[in-house]
């Protein structure tokens, strides 16, 4: 047997991020954050507050927040003023004002 001979080194495998518990005590009910990448090569935020419900932020050209429970949900645009996603925010804090932050 030739000594000189190397083994080929192994394939190094996908390091793929697990969900991680909240980074700060001080954030209630989040049960995980992690950062995913899609098929496409863009990297979102998902943050999971109970087995149903997800906020997903996307980041790119096109940025978005996506809010769901379950199967329903919405995706608005982050990218410019008076945009989708403040579009949202005016629709929620002129029909459901007791959930309006400022």
């Amino acid at each position: 047997m030739n000594k000189s001979r190397r083994p080929k080194p192994a394939a190094r495998p996908v390091v793929v991020p697990k969900p991680c518990r909240p980074p700060f005590p001080s954030i209630r009910g989040v049960r995980s954050i992690h950062v995913a990448r899609s098929p496409d090569g863009r990297d979102a935020l998902v943050i999971k507050l109970a087995p149903h419900y997800n906020i997903v932020i996307t980041g790119g050209a096109k940025p978005a927040v996506a809010m769901s429970y379950t199967h329903h949900g919405f995706v608005a645009e982050a990218c410019e003023l008076n945009g989708p996603l403040e579009q949202v925010i005016n629709v929620v804090r002129q029909h459901l004002p007791h959930l309006s932050v400022d």
